[in-house]
């Protein structure tokens, strides 16, 4: 009975050993690979690139001094980026919103990531030239991503899951300001530079110049309506608007182009949840040989640019760039010339945590992680080790008692 008992707890020590290493082990580990803490702010400032939300319950996302942050008006998180990577440019697969492109202003090379920044798939561009991404465009439909550069045009890649494959390449000598491409199927996808615009046909694999605007291009937008729509700001025509990219129409109700004058469309946006909802930034031009230029403020349309309202006067600074939004009819923040923190505009002020400084915080991690079990579920083997060490101890002691007498038996005979 005794040997049977010793025996249990030997076994009960070596299965509290394994438990006590292995919930080491796995501490040890956990804790050599933790992340640091994720940086959080109420906003943000110095905002380069932005891509808003494909639905109202999804995050955008903002590039903010290099760095890749998610969010809202309620918040941003910084995302983890490949290190020594300075982020230019940031587009969301519409169709796929946990896919994300960022294209590097430092490299000549683009990033895909499908779980928010654990991991990303690097993708050099076929490309001898120093420079970096200016602006991203995805074709969700065809899984076709549009990279426009600084100094070596466009490149078009087709995203085949496991890894992304260049397929295309349009040679530019002037920087790319804008790509826009729609997910519809139609096919359509516009490259803006300083001075022209560019359509492509056949999916991105040929291309030509746009030149019946009958002004420049200033600004650019695509809405995936039925049929695709897409709108170009010019110098002074106010905005034009086609299905085809071949054809132009103007479409300046209530943006207040009148006979003579010369309105500039500043910067435009696309709510992508109600793509019949458009910002535009518009200007005044004065002058011949020196030109003013006269901000007038953010307008808004819902019934895709039939008539336009103003959401907002502002003839302090000119727009550069909205950021709409997505799903909240009315709001929309701009970037101007002057400064590039984000100002509230229309409804945007009742959605905005923080419309001061923004400050820098530690994210609350999640206390009850793996680490945490594991060093618990240690500590409790050790006191349970040492348990059963002590009663095995115990059972191996010689038993103590009283010594027994023997008493002489009387011999009977004599």
């Amino acid at each position: 009975m005794n040997a049977l008992k010793i025996r249990k707890n030997t076994l009960s020590i070596i299965i509290l050993t394994a438990i006590l290493i292995s919930a080491v082990f796995t501490g040890v580990v956990n804790a050599r690979y933790v992340q640091p803490s994720a940086v959080y702010k109420t906003s943000l400032s110095k905002v380069r690139a932005f891509a808003p939300a494909v639905e109202a319950t999804a995050v955008s996302y903002a590039v903010e001094g290099g760095a890749l942050f998610a969010g809202g008006p309620q918040g941003w998180t910084a995302v983890s980026t490949p290190e020594n990577v300075i982020v230019g440019a940031v587009v969301v697969d519409k169709k796929y919103n946990q896919t994300v492109y960022i294209g590097a202003a430092n490299e000549m090379a683009v990033y895909r990531t499908v779980n928010n920044g654990q991991d990303w798939l690097r993708v050099p561009l076929n490309t001898e030239i120093i420079g970096g991404a200016t602006d991203l465009a995805m074709d969700s439909n065809q899984r076709i991503l549009y990279v426009g550069t600084d100094n070596a045009g466009v490149f078009r890649l087709r995203d085949v899951g496991s890894s992304m494959i260049e397929s295309g390449h349009l040679l530019l000598d002037e920087p790319v300001l804008d790509i826009v491409a729609d997910s519809t199927g139609a096919g359509l996808t516009f490259v803006r530079t300083a001075w022209h615009l560019y359509r492509a046909d056949n999916f991105g694999l040929t291309w030509s110049s746009v030149d019946n605007l009958g002004s420049t291009p200033t600004a650019l937008a695509l809405a995936d309506t039925q049929p695709t729509t897409i709108y170009v700001g010019t110098t002074d025509r106010g905005l034009l608007k086609s299905t085809d990219g071949r054809t132009w129409a103007t479409a300046n109700a209530g943006l207040g182009l009148l006979p003579g004058s010369r309105l500039q469309v500043d910067a435009l946006a696309i709510d992508p949840a109600q793509p019949s909802v458009i910002y535009a930034a518009t200007s005044y031009l004065y002058g011949s040989t020196q030109l003013h230029q006269s901000p007038v403020g953010v307008a808004m349309t819902t019934d895709g640019a039939q008539n336009w309202a103003l959401l907002q006067s502002n003839d302090q600074a000119v727009v550069t760039d909205l950021l709409p939004v997505t799903g909240q009819t009315g709001a929309v923040y701009a970037v101007t010339n002057q400064s590039r923190t984000p100002l509230a505009l229309g409804k945007a002020t009742l959605l905005s945590a923080d419309a001061t400084t923004p400050t820098t915080v530690a994210a609350p991690g999640n206390l009850f992680d793996t680490r945490m079990l594991a060093w618990i579920v240690a500590g409790l083997a050790a006191l349970a080790l040492l348990f059963a060490i002590a009663n095995d101890l115990r059972s191996r002691r010689p038993v103590e008692g009283k010594a027994m007498v023997v008493k002489p038996v009387p011999n009977p005979i004599r």
